[in-house]
């Protein structure tokens, strides 16, 4: 058998994988969104018939960002713990521990740039008595 065939034998059967079916429910989805999309409001009124302001938008970036700093941290410690399993089972193999060292050390990285950030607001909370770390709009 030469290389040519065996190429052609390789080819024909990646194509035989791939199956057009799979991506029907995608299609259906994908065209659906489209036929029926859902409303979106320019603004929301609010109570006694007057539209929303941008102030009301503090809460909810104020609750994002409060989110993401705390699924940081989350992840944060789910890779300290990750890398010290890593570093445990390695059994010691020099590859298996360099990997749990390199993903402790990132970690710790991390952990330091997140409290170096935070220190980094209240030092210029301190010294501009402006209150970086709310979230407002000035009015």
């Amino acid at each position: 058998m030469d290389t040519t065939s065996t190429e052609l034998r390789m080819k024909r059967e990646s194509r035989k994988r791939w199956n057009p079916a799979k991506l029907r429910p995608l299609l259906i989805l994908t065209t659906l969104s489209v036929i029926n999309p859902t409303r979106a409001y320019a603004a929301v009124v609010g109570v006694g018939g007057e539209p929303n302001e941008l102030s009301d938008i503090e809460p909810i970036v104020a609750n994002i960002i409060r989110s993401v700093v705390a699924l940081g941290g989350i992840a944060l410690f789910v890779m300290l713990v990750f890398g010290g399993i890593q570093y445990l089972t390695s059994g010691g193999d020099p590859e298996g521990v360099q990997k749990a060292k390199l993903t402790l050390t990132y970690a710790i990285i991390g952990i330091a740039l997140f409290v170096i950030a935070w220190f980094t607001l209240l030092f210029i909370e301190t010294f501009t008595g402006v209150k970086v770390t709310l979230f407002t709009f000035p009015t």
